[in-house]
């Protein structure tokens, strides 16, 4: 039984070392080696908009690509039972006419040029596909595909640095690190293998891609929403400031994202009440801990980012200022993650969207009241409360999730 037992936590832990891995050279390529280095070569103008688009992609990106991933994972074993294959290509190729549809004008009104527009719509789509592709690595947990897909991303992004220095072409450095991950993503997945089969079950996938989906808009709208609403109340300078600061916060996902995900790809493979009783369990009980541990690993990385990357910022103590309320928001972050892991699969997904409601508008809220007074600082702070209520409310649907677990045995047997 003890042998079982470290088997099991041993291959737990081996999959999580293996997807940190992969997303960490994913994160180095963007954080540490793309963001620094346009930082010193371009105006804080451009920077402002590369910052704001990489925001976009990520938002449009995580809503349908990731989340389509994550439907595939919770819905995998209705699909096994009833010994069927199909949907998700056909529904990745029905969002990229619309996710076109939206981005492009919002470009355009951005007042990116049409060409340049036309390339970052066609990045977005190819984004789209290299990360809904993940979810098959990690569906078979074959996570050193993901490395490798990660290390492709990091060399299109040398190589498209190259071509920025002779070219000065922003578009064409954003777009082959994707280019050439998709090469590799279409082969090594299934994506062209479902072809654009549909089954019986798409309605009841398109409808809890649809739950997810408004989820994690929200999720990521909140992530990102910094970026859309300094750059507009506070300038370019503000913007490439708090990124600068924020940066760090962002390598803190390293941990986050690698073990969400193998959570979740674990959690969908979990049948019997009796391993689900102890994820839950494990869940609630390594959120202080997690919380504790990234606050005292991002204040001083955020310290050493800044006299590293971002040595302009390292005097300014207005940037200082925010290295503590962002590292408390990045480990009540961290913690919400792992707990929503959970709770895709176990908690009733209205209450997800009612929560993330609740957040956002607190956030809202308290963004405008306390920025108008306290300027970016009050901004950052905002950001800090309506994350920590989130995580109240998370830990709340948690509790609720592990109560019902206990109380099924006990009908059981009534």
């Amino acid at each position: 039984m003890i042998k079982k037992f470290l088997k099991k936590y041993k291959n737990f832990a081996s999959d999580m070392i293996l997807n940190m891995i992969g997303f960490g050279i994913y994160i180095i390529s963007q954080q540490i080696i793309l963001l620094p280095i346009l930082d010193k070569m371009v105006s804080e103008d451009i920077y402002a908009n590369i910052v704001l688009y990489i925001s976009i992609l990520n938002v449009v990106c995580n809503t349908t690509g990731g989340e389509l991933g994550n439907v595939r994972l919770v819905r995998d074993s209705e699909y096994k039972a009833r010994n069927i294959i199909g949907d998700f290509t056909r529904i990745l190729v029905l969002l990229s006419p619309i996710i076109a549809i939206i981005v492009f004008p919002l470009f355009i009104y951005l007042q990116y040029s049409v060409i340049g527009s036309i390339i970052f719509t066609i990045t977005i789509l190819l984004a789209n596909i290299r990360l809904y592709a993940t979810c098959f690595y990690r569906l078979r947990q074959t996570y050193k595909k993901v490395i490798i897909q990660n290390i492709l991303y990091l060399v299109g992004i040398v190589i498209g640095l190259g071509i920025f220095v002779l070219s000065k072409n922003i578009y064409v450095l954003l777009c082959i690190p994707e280019l050439i991950s998709v090469f590799y993503a279409l082969k090594n997945s299934d994506i062209l293998e479902m072809k654009f089969t549909k089954t019986k079950e798409m309605f009841e996938t398109v409808k809890k891609l649809f739950q997810l989906g408004f989820v994690s808009f929200l999720t990521n709208l909140m992530n990102y929403f910094d970026r859309f609403l300094i750059y507009p109340m506070f300038g370019a300078a503000a913007i490439a400031m708090y990124y600068a600061v924020n940066s760090m916060a962002k390598v803190a996902s390293l941990v986050t994202n690698p073990m969400s995900n193998v959570i979740l790809s674990w959690v969908s493979n979990a049948s019997d009440e009796k391993s689900k009783t102890k994820i839950l369990t494990m869940t609630l009980f390594t959120n202080i801990p997690v919380i504790i541990l990234v606050t005292l690993l991002t204040i001083p990385c955020s310290y050493i980012a800044l006299w590293i990357l971002y040595h302009e910022y390292i005097y300014s103590k207005e940037a200082i200022i925010l290295i503590i309320p962002i590292s408390l928001t990045t480990a009540f972050g961290t913690a919400s993650a792992l707990i929503k892991s959970v709770l895709l699969k176990y908690s009733n997904t209205n209450k997800l969207v009612i929560t993330y409601i609740v957040y956002f508008s607190a956030f809202a809220g308290l963004a405008y009241f306390l920025s108008r007074n306290l300027g970016i600082l009050g901004f950052t702070i905002a950001n800090l409360i309506s994350q920590i209520i989130l995580w109240i409310l998370f830990i709340v649907l948690l509790l609720t999730a592990k109560e019902k677990e206990n109380n099924l045995p006990q009908k059981e047997n009534t």
